[in-house]
């Protein structure tokens, strides 16, 4: 489930689209009441400002934001779905409690929730969202179809979060591999590389993953390609730099050019990781060293 919480937190703080005006002043102030740990008055604050708001966009932002304190800092399931109940247009009340539901993997009720629901036709900033959590929850459940299909629903879903696309994107071609359909995988990795350009977990999972299966594919010249004016000192996760820079040299490796990938794996090796994986590249660059 912390795929689906570390969603709703990105979600809240990308740039709101559909509200016409939004109060960033009292915003703001719940943003400090949050970095002060008074949940409760971030959330009385919210809850008054979603009474004032007119517009069923800005009632529900308030709202996704209390909800997200209430489920996410104080694990109150009872306040987040009373939260949730409050949101005035019905498809976003019925999103709201689809979110709490699963937050608290209560499933069933989740599921019962939607049923019968055409969330194609729901509000932009719901759709892939929903898509997004109930392939979540089907895959929880051990049903790939029907986790693959909200999947690609996500990923089509007009409007939707780049980050709540690129996930589904990289977790669809992810099941394509493991079901040996390598030509929907690549289609897929590649579609997930295409949303954004920013490293994004999601997309560094997918740059590593396509260029392992270009080199089994004998295609190691388009793996490199792929790292072509990739700026590794921007990936602020040491562990992800590092997946990085190794797939990098892996890939140059596999293309011929040891000279470059000797020179990426120094880099990799200077560049903070763990010592168990400093050992395990220091014995395999001996094994090399003794190839050339």
């Amino acid at each position: 489930m912390k795929r689906i919480a570390a969603i709703a937190i990105i979600v809240l703080l990308a740039p709101f689209r559909e509200a016409p005006a939004l109060d960033y002043t009292q915003l703001n102030a719940v943003k400090l009441l949050r970095s002060e740990k008074r949940f409760d008055e971030a959330i009385k604050k919210l809850e008054a400002m979603a009474t004032q708001a007119d517009d069923a966009d800005e009632n529900f932002h308030y709202l996704d934001l209390a909800i997200e304190i209430a489920s996410g800092s104080l694990k109150n399931a009872d306040r987040a779905l009373a939260l949730a109940n409050t949101v005035k247009d019905l498809a976003r009340r019925d999103f709201a409690n689809l979110r709490v539901f699963s937050d608290f993997k209560r499933y069933d009720e989740a599921l019962e929730r939607v049923r019968d629901q055409k969330i194609d036709e729901w509000p932009v900033r719901c759709r892939g969202r929903a898509h997004a959590i109930l392939a979540d929850i089907y895959r929880l459940r051990g049903d790939d179809a029907s986790a693959q299909g909200h999947r690609l629903k996500a990923i089509a879903s007009p409007g939707a979060e780049a980050v709540v696309r690129g996930n589904a994107a990289t977790d669809a071609a992810q099941l394509y591999l493991k079901q040996g359909d390598t030509r929907k995988a690549e289609e897929m990795f590649r579609q997930a590389l295409d949303i954004s350009p920013a490293y994004f977990a999601w997309r560094n999972t997918s740059v590593i993953a396509l260029s392992r299966l270009l080199i089994q594919t004998q295609r190691a010249r388009e793996a490199v390609k792929l790292f072509e004016g990739m700026d590794f000192s921007k990936v602020e996760n040491i562990h992800a730099r590092g997946q990085l820079l190794e797939a990098s040299a892996r890939a140059f490796l596999a293309a011929g050019k040891k000279i470059k990938a000797v020179e990426t794996f120094d880099v990799l090796l200077q560049s903070g990781i763990s010592d168990t994986w400093k050992d395990r590249l220091n014995k395999e660059l001996d094994h090399m060293a003794e190839d050339f």
